[in-house]
């Protein structure tokens, strides 16, 4: 059971993206919950007597009005909470959550009113029955379309940073496989008397293990795979090679040398650095993604 609760927990913490066109999360569901209404006239629509239309127009308003209230006023409100990097599934499904609390109150309000009904439970009830039967369609709609929209963008910049990377390994290549500067020696060192020196370029990524840093380096010649664990901060180890403005944090828990760096991929959380010498991928977190873009923009 409580491996079950932590696996449930890392799902809720893992990155979500976030909406791309708030106004469409706006006005898109509000239609299609209009022309569900309007067309297949559940809960006795049917049998409503005169113009439906600005009726069941009323209840698109007033769903328009509570998604609102959500994707646009809240974030403008709080925006440290809303902020991209910070945006995860748990916030994500609470989100979604308070929508579809607040359109149920707002359709509540909106069906006594046009309907001269008593504001009670049984109505309250009604309306959440309505709720809980047509909220599943837009909701996995705008779910599927929000992380397709997010999966094409991150295609995209990944074949972006690609065709920069091409380039430079042409020009490189050209240059007799020089890259013109020399690798600067770095010392890093914790909170204790251990040290460890190494030639910058030679660093592959380092990644955070508990209060220790592993190094993932190579060989001077460039040919064996080595690694090192040293008891350091990631802040330390970042302070350390500060000076190496290709070596840089792209999440939480590594730094990357963008210098070593063949391959860019992405997918619908973000990027993923493929590097000489490595069978594993280096996570990009989305805090970190503009910084590696510019990063290949500038040397593209």
């Amino acid at each position: 059971m409580s491996g079950m609760m932590d696996k449930l927990m890392a799902l809720l913490r893992s990155p979500y993206p976030v909406l791309g066109k708030r106004w469409k999360t706006v006005v898109l569901p509000s239609l299609l919950v209009f022309f569900i209404l309007y067309f297949l006239e559940p809960f006795g629509i049917s049998r409503m007597e005169g113009a439906k239309l600005p009726v069941l127009s009323g209840f698109a308003l007033v769903s328009a009005a509570m998604i609102a209230v959500v994707v646009c006023l809240l974030p403008a409100l709080f925006p440290a909470w809303h902020r991209e990097e910070r945006w995860t599934l748990g916030k994500d499904l609470l989100s979604t959550l308070l929508i579809c609390v607040l359109i149920t109150l707002g359709n509540w309000c909106y069906t006594a009113w046009m309907f001269s009904l008593p504001l009670n439970l049984s109505l309250l009830a009604v309306c959440l029955l309505w709720m809980l039967v047509i909220s599943p369609f837009p909701i996995l709609i705008f779910m599927m379309w929000n992380r397709n929209l997010q999966l094409r963008h991150n295609l995209q910049e990944a074949m972006e940073m690609n065709a920069r990377l091409a380039e430079r390994l042409r020009e490189e290549t050209a240059a007799g496989g020089q890259s013109g500067t020399d690798s600067p020696r770095v010392v890093l060192a914790g909170g204790t008397k251990e040290t460890f020196t190494l030639d910058a370029d030679t660093l592959l990524y380092a990644e955070a293990e508990g209060n220790y840093v592993r190094l993932n380096c190579l060989s001077a010649d460039g040919g064996k795979r080595t690694s090192k664990l040293l008891r350091i901060t990631m802040k330390q180890a970042e302070e350390s090679l500060a000076g190496c403005i290709y070596i840089i944090r792209c999440h939480r828990a590594y730094l990357v040398n963008l210098k070593r760096v063949l391959k860019v991929s992405g997918n619908a959380q973000g990027y993923r650095l493929h590097l000489e010498g490595c069978e594993e991928a280096v996570p990009v977190s989305r805090a970190y993604a503009r910084a590696v873009k510019g990063y290949f923009e500038k040397e593209g």
